[in-house]
């Protein structure tokens, strides 16, 4: 009878350890996956102002990654050098010709 109930402490105690681990393991991955993205936010912003050569360097480096980190990093530095160019505006787009060469008089009322 000892030997069962030896039995489901052992288990009991294997069970405790079993799930201490899988929460030190989850801790660890959440400090690893903080780290990453404290990473990439310093490797993007440093890569926007870098010179071409240099990015170039950084694809290099992006050439040796496994293909699914590959691809998710040239994915990222596609999205860097695109937020890099300036977006028309539409202080600088050119409005239509029909638009400014017509001149429209109307009446002006200084009244409500």
């Amino acid at each position: 009878m000892s030997a069962t109930r030896l039995e489901k402490q052992v288990e009991k105690l294997e069970a405790e350890l079993k799930e201490k681990k899988a929460k030190m393991a989850n801790e660890k991955r959440k400090e690893r996956g903080g780290q990453l993205v404290a990473l990439g936010i310093m490797v993007e912003s440093v890569f926007r102002n870098l010179p071409p050569t240099e990015k170039a360097r950084l694809h290099a480096w992006a050439a040796q990654l496994d293909p699914r980190n590959k691809q998710r990093v040239l994915a990222a530095f596609a999205r860097l050098m695109s937020e890099a160019k300036p977006p028309e505006t539409a202080a600088t787009a050119q409005q239509p010709e029909s638009l400014t060469a017509v001149s429209a008089h109307l009446p002006v009322s200084f009244g409500n």
